[in-house]
């Protein structure tokens, strides 16, 4: 893997980082500056239509522009949308759009484009539009400039839903360049054409993604650094080393190596960032409901009262993080409940496996189960070790196996060939956009981070299609106490930790998190001091 230095990388674009102005005092934004951001692995697309993992997203966020963005407090926001409004029976949206917006090829973006994108792109062909897209009436072009929704019943949660474009992949694609294609197969998804802060240079397999500031950008002065950088750099010791010496200028949330936290809060070359949570994402491990012993309940509930979780914060996390106790996170807070947890109890975990049928042989082993994790993140390797280690004394001999991230998901996702497998779900801003997604049945697809597991269970299916329709809150929450209740007994996934939002920055660069989903923001508003 060939991996350019700081230096190379400054060379290669001097002629795009030479910014004359005047120096303005430290704390005030400015042109120039090149960040380089880590990523933990290959991404497969630089587009949100085909994939929702945490590298490409990283990137597509960059290149395009949603309708709406959230703020701080989860609000929805202008991006594309300069207004909207929402009718009375809470079905209709209709949003005006910015008027000087292009794309990168110089093309205008009009409300074409976001009729194309959401009937052509997201709802064909988006891993989550199951979750919503049924629930659309129309999506049209009613002007220029002018676009609407109309929904068969009310959404609650719909604005936080387009605005958290991880869970919807609302990102407004051009249609110029995707009418009459196959947009799975475009090579605009390895070279796109977007309209967001930052244009496409240059990808070097295995090593960079490189991102030029977009001249003619729609906000104003934004965005403030000339260049972005994403390094692939799956391995931690190494991605760390490269940080410290100032080859990498930023480690996003999922990547932030726990045990050197507490070092790293005290150099002053490094700046912490402990926002952006809207993700409120949990690290979780995987279980295949076809398997033929998996897919008796009481031996996924062993495994629950077998895995010490605390032991996972402290020793894969460095007790940085906390255990998760349910599908929802933490700081969801009007709908979590930890009502349905399960305590660490080995005995209790023998005993449900023996009344499965599933006794210990003469050397002590019930069965044996493969547990698969993607390198990337060293947590989720020792975590799955600790697991191992943890089910071996109820006699389940389990066998860890670890992929680069491509394989991982093609084995997990798409042939749905695992016993276990460790991975992070986000549970926010809103369950039904990032929950109902992994677990309802019609989510069961061969595409990245959805319903892997093959679980179905009709009655949760119900909960899941009723609860967005719910207009009173205290009703909604107690449908999510009993989607909890649920998912907490037929386990298609253990809770294990729930991630904690810090990211680490060079203390050369400002403003790199700004927003409530930090890890896949754009950085439109970064920029270097000096």
């Amino acid at each position: 893997m060939t991996k350019l230095s700081r230096r190379d990388l400054m060379a290669a674009g001097a002629a795009t980082l030479a910014v004359p102005g005047p120096v303005l005092a430290q704390g005030t934004p400015r042109r120039g500056g090149t960040l380089i951001l880590a990523i933990e692995g290959e991404p497969a697309t630089l587009t949100s239509h085909l994939a929702t993992d945490t590298p490409a997203m990283m990137v597509a966020n960059n290149l395009f522009n949603a309708l709406v963005l959230l703020n701080e407090k989860l609000e929805p926001v202008p991006d594309l949308a300069t207004s909207w409004t929402v009718s009375p029976d809470g079905r209709a949206y209709a949003f005006e759009l910015a008027q000087n917006v292009r794309w990168h090829d110089g093309r205008p973006l009009t409300a074409a484009d976001v009729e194309f994108t959401f009937n052509e792109i997201v709802a064909k062909l988006h891993p989550r539009a199951g979750s919503w897209w049924p629930n659309v009436e129309s999506a049209k072009a009613t002007g220029p400039h002018s676009f609407e929704f109309r929904l068969k019943q009310p959404f609650a949660p719909f604005l936080t839903m387009l605005g958290s474009v991880l869970s919807s992949g609302a990102l407004i694609m051009p249609k110029h360049v995707y009418e009459n294609t196959d947009a799975r197969t475009n090579p605009a998804n390895q070279r796109p054409i977007g309209s967001g802060p930052f244009t496409f240079s240059r990808w070097q397999r295995g090593s960079f993604i490189e991102l030029n500031r977009n001249a003619t950008y729609f906000k104003p002065n934004r965005p403030y650094l000339d260049r972005l950088v994403f390094q692939v750099s799956s391995d931690p010791a190494a991605r760390l080393l490269a940080f410290e010496r100032g080859e990498i200028d930023f480690l996003h949330w999922y990547i932030v190596p726990y045990d050197r936290i507490g070092r790293l809060r005290t150099d002053r070359r490094f700046r912490l960032y402990q926002k952006g949570d809207a993700a409120a994402t949990n690290g979780l491990m995987l279980i295949n409901h076809r398997h033929d012993r998996l897919k008796d309940a009481k031996v996924r509930q062993a495994l629950a009262h077998a895995i010490n979780r605390e032991t996972i914060n402290q020793r894969g996390l460095f007790g940085e993080a906390k255990v998760a106790k349910s599908h929802v996170g933490s700081t969801i807070a009007w709908a979590f409940t930890d009502r349905f947890d399960y305590a660490f109890d080995p005995a209790k975990a023998n005993a449900l496996l023996d009344e499965a049928g599933f006794r210990r042989g003469a050397d002590g082993r019930r069965f044996p189960l493969r547990l698969f994790w993607a390198s990337g993140r060293d947590y989720e390797g020792r975590g799955a070790e600790i697991i191992r280690d943890n089910l071996r004394d109820v006699g389940v001999d389990v066998t860890v196996q670890v992929f680069d991230r491509t394989s991982f998901t093609d084995r997990v996702f798409r042939q749905w060939d695992f016993d276990l497998a460790m991975q992070l779900f986000t549970t926010g801003p809103d369950p039904t956009v990032s929950v109902t997604p992994r677990y309802h049945t019609n989510a069961i697809r061969r595409a990245p981070f959805v319903n892997g597991m093959g679980y179905s269970n009709p009655e949760v299916d119900a909960l899941f299609d009723r609860e967005p329709t719910i207009t009173d809150p205290a009703q909604r929450a107690q449908a999510w106490h009993d989607i909890q209740r649920i998912l907490m007994r037929d386990l298609p996934a253990l809770p294990l930790f729930e991630l904690p939002p810090i990211h680490a920055a060079s203390a050369r660069f400002a403003d790199v998190v700004t927003g409530p989903q930090g890890y896949i923001e754009n950085r439109e508003n970064a920029y270097e001091l000096r």
